[in-house]
Parts: C-alpha cells; sequence; structure tokens
C-alpha cells in the first residue's frame, strides 16, 4: 500500500506539480487571485454573521443559552442580514476592482484607471446582460 501511495505522490510531482506552477504564474490567474484575496475581509465578515443569524442549534433545543440565541436571531433577523447583505455586495465589487487594479499592474498601467474600466464593464454587462435577447 505504502508504495502505491509513493508512485501516486511520484506522479503527481512529476506531472501536475509543474503544470499548476506555470498556470499559476499566467498573468490573469494572478489577477484573479488578487481580486479575491482583496475581498477576503468581507468574505470572513459576511460567513461570521452569518453564524450569529442561524445558529447552529435545533429549534427544540432546551439548553437556555441556545434558546435565547435562536430567539434573538429570530427576532433580529432583518436587522442581523444587514452586515451580511452589506459586506458580500461590496466583496463583488472589491474582486472586480482587485482583478482590474493588478492586471493594470501586470500590463504596466495605471492601476487606478484599469481598475475602474474592469468595473464600468462589469457592470455594464450586468446591467444588459439581456438587452441582445430582448431583440430577438
Amino acid at each position: 500500500m505504502s508504495s502505491l501511495y509513493q508512485s501516486m505522490i511520484a506522479a503527481i510531482e512529476q506531472s501536475i506539480t509543474p503544470l499548476a506552477g506555470r498556470l499559476g504564474q499566467q498573468k490573469y490567474v494572478i489577477a484573479i487571485r488578487d481580486g479575491f484575496t482583496a475581498a477576503l475581509p468581507f468574505m470572513i465578515i459576511g460567513s461570521f454573521m452569518l453564524v450569529f443569524i442561524f445558529p447552529p442549534f435545533s429549534a427544540d433545543t432546551t439548553n437556555s443559552f441556545a434558546r435565547g440565541w435562536l430567539d434573538f436571531s429570530q427576532t433580529y433577523r432583518e436587522q442581523l442580514m444587514l452586515p451580511f447583505n452589506l459586506s458580500m455586495g461590496v466583496m463583488t465589487f472589491f474582486i472586480s476592482v482587485g482583478i482590474g487594479a493588478s492586471l493594470g499592474r501586470q500590463f504596466q498601467l495605471d492601476p487606478v484607471q484599469a481598475a475602474f474600466n474592469i468595473g464600468a464593464m462589469i457592470r455594464w454587462l450586468d446591467f444588459n446582460d439581456t438587452w441582445l435577447a430582448a431583440e430577438w
């Protein structure tokens, strides 16, 4: 069993690792990585809020702490969803701006202008995603 595992690891190291290394050095993959890295704090905040909004207890629990948490989250669910919705909405904006700024730096362009350009393009595509279909 150990030799099978060792041979699989060796095959992965010889064939897949160099391919993944070359793929990871491509400009567009680096830009996507940078965009998601810029949005990571918003992902963490939004995900953390979900724990408070939807507690990990069943509805028929008898524990007083769990019951209080459940009642609180059900009573104030709309107010508690506000930080989650804001962080997820801002996250999409930060991802697009981060991708644009990273591509701008890699192509020796102004990162702010590149971030604005890609952000405007993404918003335009999001707004006009069905304008051609409406004509047909």
